[in-house]
């Protein structure tokens, strides 16, 4: 199960034989095949390091691959953001509903444009809010909703979108409230024979070094909109032979690109171990006193691993730091309502899980032996 991760891949950083006994094992290292890496090389002696023709192929595999009709690949998640909400033309003080659990990259972009974010509690006990609370914090300033897929944890989201449209705000002639997905954490896997994002009008795929895939720093916008595709990749780019508009130096390289091949080729492979990883751990996890909030084990992906202790983070932290396992704060920079100064008391449940919540090491460089001792360091916390 994990040979494979060891033989088809070179990782960076200190090699994967010392993860075990008492070396560290890191929070995150990127999975970099040799093929990756053998692609990257050959553009750089190409000397393809701009934006050109490696990247169109990039695009039209990514989008060929998720079933899209468009893909236009940028430099950063934050930048993906903007050139979202830019493309969906937010005015000043438009509203963006999104859960309390969204990246610092949204809120950032949000300022950009000047709109408003109104950050949605997750549900108890989840890593989502109810869909119900999504639908109750719409207003007639709403022009968009976020939806991302916490830690690759399935929710089923199709309750927001029934509402939108019984309600006329999304149909084919007249959207006066789009839908935003985030697949970083979920990417690759299909639930319910659909890949998740397909109904949103804008679907944001992350690549940074945390993100199931990553090209080092970027993202992919989808979408299947002829407007919204001309839109985002008109913003992408400053310069040209253009009437004058405020545009962007926001393109990718063609040697990011050629990464990105390599890992949309192995994407399903990456995913599947992460998927077996992520199940030893719940296993772990339902003989120990820690807690988690997976519950689909058919659907979930693992793009992050939470644990919950009954109290306060300080004797968990300290507990696997002992053991020379690196671990991360769930919502390293805080949560939005933190970010945004707001109660942490009308966010309780997020701030629970923030309170409380320690993300451990899973990607696919990860030995057997290094499995083994996070799966142990579960069952043995005390």
């Amino acid at each position: 199960m994990f040979a494979d991760a060891e033989s088809s891949a070179t990782p960076t950083g200190t090699s994967s034989q010392k993860q075990h006994g008492k070396q560290r094992i890191e929070y995150v290292r990127p999975t970099l095949s040799r093929n990756e890496l053998k692609s990257v090389l050959e553009t750089l002696v190409q000397e393809d390091v701009s934006f050109g023709q490696g990247v169109l192929r990039f695009e039209k595999a990514f989008a060929r691959t998720f079933d899209f009709e468009y893909a236009i690949a940028v430099d950063s998640y934050t930048s993906a953001f903007h050139l979202a909400l830019m493309a969906l033309e937010f005015a000043p003080g438009a509203e963006l509903v999104a859960p309390v659990s969204s990246p610092l990259a949204l809120l950032d972009a949000a300022h950009y444009v000047n709109a408003s974010i109104v950050p949605v509690d997750l549900a108890r006990d989840a890593f989502h809010p109810d869909p119900e609370a999504i639908v109750s914090a719409l207003s007639a300033k709403t022009r968009a909703v976020y939806l991302p897929y916490t830690f690759g944890a399935y929710t089923d989201f199709s309750a927001v979108y029934q509402h939108l449209e019984t309600n006329g705000l999304r149909s084919a002639k007249n959207t006066q409230v789009f839908v935003i997905e985030d697949l970083s954490h979920a990417i690759g896997h299909d639930w319910s024979s659909t890949q998740v994002g397909r109904n949103a009008d804008i679907t944001i795929v992350g690549l940074n070094e945390e993100h199931l895939m990553t090209i080092g720093k970027g993202a992919v916008l989808l979408t299947d909109s002829p407007r919204l595709n001309a839109a985002l990749r008109d913003l992408r780019v400053e310069g040209g032979n253009r009437p004058y508009r405020v545009r962007f130096d926001y393109a990718i390289t063609d040697y990011q690109a050629a990464l990105g091949l390599e890992q949309l080729s192995n994407l399903s492979a990456l995913v599947e171990r992460r998927r077996r990883i992520g199940t030893l751990y719940r296993e772990a996890v339902a003989a120990s006193r820690l807690r988690t909030f997976f519950k689909a084990p058919e659907f979930d992906v693992y793009g992050a691993f939470p644990v919950l202790a009954e109290s306060t983070l300080d004797h968990l932290q300290r507990y696997f730091a002992s053991l020379q396992i690196e671990t991360r704060r769930v919502f390293a920079q805080g949560p939005l309502h933190h970010l945004m100064g707001l109660a942490a008391t009308s966010f309780p449940n997020a701030e629970r899980l923030y309170q409380r919540g320690l993300l451990l090491p899973i990607y696919p460089m990860l030995n057997k032996a290094a499995v083994d001792k996070i799966t142990n360091a579960i069952r043995s916390f005390y």
